[in-house]
């Protein structure tokens, strides 16, 4: 199987939903995988395999007793075993399919073999998708911190997604980061004893180059969630929110973002914000001609909301194109609110060296002395500005005395605000943050210009001058000779005794990668391999823990800063053999 997670996807609805006889049945999942049921399929799509009902097994005291005549599909994780063991005692339905989403254990097993004493079990499989699926190229492991081993956890999660994309893969992972030791450790171990049981066996056989499975730590790159960004699917994200393939607006209906179902999005997903106006109204003009309705031309956002909102056979059309609409117009509000043309420049300007540093010096304290820009947008200027130009302890205290100036600051920062400015080198990897390809001080760019509307160079454009550190380590895995040794000198490998079998314990060449960032990824990250698969002819998917925004990060700083978090010292090879 490809690395396409769409694929996955369909894959498992077929073997978990095809309908072959044409009779109404039930669905029982618990609450893991419920949100894995809904971001992947919708209510149609159960209804068309005769799924007439849904229910969480967990409240399953208040199922009826009169459907003893529909079969039950059961899909849950293997921590609510407890709960189908008490349904199989008392069985609501005629037969029960049950799938699980991980691996189980075989005490699991017989503990389901002995609670069916009436025999109503049809079958017990195991299938592998205990993540959940966002885009095609990009997942979400949900790590449940109170878990007693939580890095076990996350483990088992990633062994499902090697699992359900049928590789066995070579581990590369950030040397400096003792998270990702711990967690390559335990990955390795999955897959080693999971082989003794054949369920790696000859994942690899259609490929004549080993898969690469790429851990990487958040806490090396800080910098790209705080980016303001400026393509479709990243900025819905930043200044809404989406969760779970869900936006909610004030006073609409959610949204639903799906690419495979809506397919103006999936075309304009990464399409920067100059480029993304043009083709929405584009796909409005389309719809015009195709609904016969002649308005004269539209120029703005409030022109196109007026005709979508006056004709009613447009309407009832145009949902969908009403949907982006009320993302558009939000993403271009909050555009204008907080000033991003401006601090959106800035942004790029500081973090890729397009200004000497007195230059950004005097611009920043520009911003901060004003009081147009939002005390966040403040916050996010000073801490990229910190790192990028290791700034000293007196320079920061004076940054902050204008941020904690009442009349240049409203409102003025948090106590954890200021607490993260004064801290933030010691949560992150500041030399791994600092050192970068995105030192373009000999560029020369015009800063007058927006977005590339004239088809001009990507690098002419001034919001899209940063590139995540993603690239550099993914280029140097792919071009190693085309890229500098350091930025692949930092990863460790583990090399799992199947393919050490089959292919050595040398990398010889690169073909598919899966991409895994403790800590969270962002949409502009899944832009990003997205380019550099269709560039360089690699099949790449890319996932973390949690799809960040500035929001989410900043808020996950405060709670490293508060738990004592710091960034991990260099540990001693011999002292880390015995760790593992």
């Amino acid at each position: 199987m490809t690395l396409n997670l769409t694929k996955v996807k369909d894959f498992y609805f077929n073997k978990l939903f095809k309908s072959t006889n044409n009779t109404p049945r039930v669905l029982l999942v618990d609450k893991f995988t419920t949100p894995i049921i809904s971001i992947c399929f919708s209510q149609s799509q159960l209804l068309q395999q005769d799924i007439i009902l849904v229910e969480l097994i967990e409240d399953q005291h208040g199922l009826s007793n009169n459907m003893r005549h529909l079969d039950c599909i059961v899909y849950i994780n293997s921590g609510s075993i407890k709960h189908l063991v008490q349904e199989l005692h008392s069985p609501h339905f005629h037969s029960y399919s049950i799938y699980t989403n991980n691996l189980i254990s075989k005490n699991q097993l017989e503990l389901i073999a002995e609670a069916d004493e009436f025999e109503v079990i049809d079958k017990v499989v195991e299938i592998f998708q205990d993540y959940l699926i966002i885009n095609e190229n990009l997942f979400s492991v949900e790590v449940n911190s109170n878990q007693v081993n939580p890095t076990i956890e996350e483990s088992n999660k990633l062994v499902s997604l090697l699992l359900s994309l049928k590789k066995t893969p070579i581990i590369k992972y950030e040397s400096n980061s003792l998270d990702l030791k711990r967690l390559s450790s335990e990955i390795l171990y999955g897959i080693n004893t999971n082989s003794n049981n054949n369920l790696f066996d000859d994942l690899n056989k259609n490929s004549d180059i080993a898969p690469i499975l790429l851990l990487l730590d958040r806490k090396n790159d800080p910098i790209t969630p705080l980016i303001t960004p400026w393509t479709y699917q990243s900025m819905i994200h930043e200044f809404m929110g989406i969760f779970k393939n869900i936006v909610s607006l004030k006073s609409e209906q959610p949204i639903i973002l799906d690419s495979g179902m809506d397919k103006f999005f999936q075309q304009s997903r990464y399409l920067n914000y100059g480029d993304l106006t043009e083709t929405f109204q584009k796909y409005v003009e389309e719809y015009k001609v195709q609904t016969k309705v002649s308005t004269g031309a539209t120029s703005n956002l409030a022109d196109l909301k007026k005709i979508l909102t006056k004709v009613p056979e447009f309407k009832k059309l145009s949902s969908n194109i009403l949907n982006h609409l009320n993302l558009l117009s939000e993403i271009d509000s909050q555009i204008q609110r907080q000033n991003l043309w401006e601090i959106g420049e800035l942004q790029q300007t500081i973090i890729c060296g397009l200004e000497n540093h007195q230059a950004v010096r005097t611009r920043l304290n520009q911003v901060l002395d004003g009081n147009t820009t939002t005390t966040i947008n403040k916050i996010k200027l000073v801490l990229l500005y910190s790192i990028r130009f290791h700034v000293d302890p007196q320079e920061l205290s004076q940054l902050i005395s204008k941020l904690n100036d009442p009349i240049r600051t409203t409102p003025l920062p948090t106590t954890s605000q200021i607490q993260l400015l004064k801290t933030f080198k010691t949560l992150v990897n500041v030399s791994t943050a600092a050192t970068t390809n995105n030192n373009n001080t000999k560029k020369i760019i015009n800063f007058k210009t927006l977005f590339n509307r004239d088809n001009a160079p990507s690098n002419d454009n001034i919001y899209l001058q940063y590139t995540p550190r993603l690239q550099e380590i993914i280029t140097g895995l792919i071009n190693p000779s085309e890229q500098p040794q350091s930025s692949v000198s930092g990863l460790s490998t583990l090399v799992p005794d199947k393919v050490k079998q089959q292919y050595g314990s040398s990398v010889q060449s690169v073909q598919d990668i899966i991409i895994y960032i403790k800590g969270g990824v962002t949409y502009e990250e899944s832009r990003l391999i997205y380019e550099l698969s269709q560039v360089n002819n690699v099949n790449l998917i890319i996932g973390g823990d949690v799809i960040l925004n500035s929001e989410i990060w900043l808020n996950n700083l405060y709670d490293m800063m508060n738990e004592g978090v710091t960034v991990d010292e260099p540990v001693d090879r011999r002292a880390l053999r015995e760790l593992l």
